[in-house]
């Protein structure tokens, strides 16, 4: 057998412990698909595509079209159904500013931004008004107990409600009224003795859970006098914490 030299064979030694050291630091380290420190750039036109098992790309973050008016790359957010459908966007198809928009499955915007002026464009919310004026067109009483003179139900979709008005009373006489939910005094009782006198309650929390109709009545009264008592309401919000 052929003399093998004896540098030759440590160098052959070390070389095995280096590896044997290096298998077992690839056992030790962090998973190739796990970021436990640090941050995550994406950079120069990448994008971010989460797709499900049959290959619909349920997110998409980076380059969406169309491009800017001036021609240069627009970035944005795509989130889909599992079916394909949009769901969420925010991104722009003009010139004005990137918006966020929520989709139903049938391909409508059923709410976004005001991506000119800013704060709500979709959904659109009423105002009711109310007639002035003349006093023959409000409910009015002479009761000596609270009586319901405006009524109806409210979606509790906020945690709090803000509820206002306007209270009048005829000359000589002084006339109350409060706000009840699901038949319990919820407001503050307020008092007037002439004409209109503006009230409000809240934000205060709103009784009930989640999407539950609550009822909303506004009662009045007279207190003392001889005249009638009228309410206008003004306006009942639902408000967030």
């Amino acid at each position: 057998m052929a003399a093998i030299p004896q540098d030759l064979l440590d160098r052959i030694r070390t070389l095995e412990r280096t590896v044997r050291e290096l298998a077992g630091r690839g056992q030790t380290r962090p998973a190739l698909d796990q970021i436990q420190h640090g941050q995550v750039v994406i950079a120069e036109g990448g994008t971010l595509t989460v797709q499900d098992g049959d290959g619909t790309k349920v997110l998409h973050i980076g380059g969406v079209q169309p491009n800017h008016t001036d021609g240069t790359p627009q970035y944005g957010m795509l989130v889909r159904r599992e079916d394909g459908t949009l769901a969420l966007s925010m991104w722009t198809g003009g010139p004005e500013p990137q918006g966020i928009d929520i989709w139903d499955s049938r391909g409508k915007v059923i709410f976004s931004e005001d991506r000119v002026a800013g704060g709500l464009a979709r959904p659109y919310l009423s105002t009711p008004l109310y007639p002035t004026n003349n006093l023959d067109q409000y409910g009015w009483t002479d009761s000596s107990t609270p009586y319901e003179l405006w009524a109806g139900s409210h979606v509790r979709h906020h945690p709090k409600l803000f509820v206002s008005g306007y209270l009048q009373a005829d000359a000589g006489t002084v006339g109350a009224c409060q706000v009840y939910i699901n038949d319990d005094p919820w407001g503050d009782v307020h008092q007037t003795n002439g004409g209109w006198d503006y009230w409000s309650d809240g934000a205060k929390p709103c009784p009930g859970n989640y999407m539950q109709y609550v009822d909303i009545s506004i009662r009045a009264w007279r207190v003392s006098g001889t005249g009638r008592v009228r309410v206008c309401p003004d306006a009942a919000i639902g408000q967030q914490s």
